[in-house]
């Protein structure tokens, strides 16, 4: 080893602490930013909106309270008839469950183009249209659809035999599954990219042993391709369920909410952004945000322990 003088020594280890500092400096110019947009508009954002559901503000001063809780306890278990509120647990369930439904439907469907079936590439064009365009131009589309004059309501007035024109948007009878019909339309390519993506990675000798082995597509869907892929599918299904409390429809533009179609997501933003300016609407927002999300925390740990349970297939 080369004998260094004391100034030699020391200006190596300047050096070091030089280009270790320029290290850094160059790490924090790359996520520094993002990292300060992390911090203040989601952890400080967030740990306010907890500290909010316990307080109450008058002209003066700010208290700290349960009150929140206590009214939203009153809203499900008082004397009253049906609130809002429960209104919209009921509705959050609803579409909630229906995503649970086309959770499968979209992997079938998947699979289906992945066996390159006749027509496959229109199919795949019909079921993309709807993720490339806008949501408030299927929206308007759908709702043109669904109108008095539009082609659904005839359709229906044909098939019951009815003179009497449905309003689908405008009727509480109809509103909400309208909505929900809308969610179907949009909701079964959810996952094509992701579905598509795990299937296209499976070794095409995997596929071909199973055909010499006379399998129909049914076993070679459950036997094969599932246990592939269940990595990507239990992601989906993590993510799933962790909307239990905020799946909903595209309510704002179709509905507004009105006609019996809030759900929980658009209840809390109907209490910030559309009820009359009090000092406490977001208080009370805050309330019912954190009380759904400390029920929906216990769901997703239980799930992803299950899940981790599950061996995955290496291939």
């Amino acid at each position: 080893m080369p004998n260094y003088s004391a100034e030699e020594l020391q200006s190596i280890n300047r050096q070091k602490r030089n280009n270790t500092l320029k290290k850094y400096l160059f790490l924090f110019s790359i996520i520094g930013l993002q990292l300060l947009f992390f911090v203040v508009f989601y952890v400080i954002v967030n740990f306010n909106s907890i500290l909010m559901a316990f307080q109450l503000k008058t002209k003066t001063t700010t208290i700290w309270t349960f009150d929140n809780f206590t009214r939203m306890w009153d809203e499900f278990f008082g004397d009253k008839d049906k609130t809002e509120l429960i209104l919209a647990l009921t509705n959050t369930f609803k579409f909630f469950g229906l995503g649970l439904i086309l959770f499968p439907v979209g992997f079938i469907t998947s699979y289906f183009m992945y066996k390159k079936i006749l027509g496959h590439s229109v199919y795949r064009l019909v079921f993309f249209i709807p993720s490339i365009l806008s949501a408030i131009v299927w929206s308007t589309i759908y709702k043109e659809m669904v109108a008095v004059e539009g082609p659904v309501v005839k359709f229906l007035m044909w098939i019951t035999g009815s003179d009497e024109p449905m309003i689908l948007l405008g009727d509480p009878a109809y509103a909400l599954k309208t909505v929900m019909g809308y969610t179907i339309w949009m909701g079964i390519a959810g996952n094509f990219i992701l579905y598509g993506g795990a299937m296209s990675r499976i070794p095409v000798d995997v596929i071909e042993a199973g055909q010499l082995d006379g399998i129909g597509w049914l076993r070679e869907m459950v036997q094969i391709i599932i246990p592939l892929i269940f990595p990507t599918m239990g992601t989906l299904l993590l993510l799933q369920l962790t909307g239990i409390f905020t799946a909903s429809g595209n309510i704002l533009f179709l509905t507004g909410g009105a006609f019996d179609t809030t759900t929980i997501s658009y209840f809390i933003f109907q209490s910030v952004y559309k009820v009359p300016e009090t000092s406490n609407k977001y208080n009370y927002a805050s309330a019912v945000g954190l009380v759904f999300t400390l029920l929906t925390l216990p769901i997703v740990f239980f799930t992803r322990w299950l899940l981790d349970k599950i061996e995955d297939v290496q291939y």
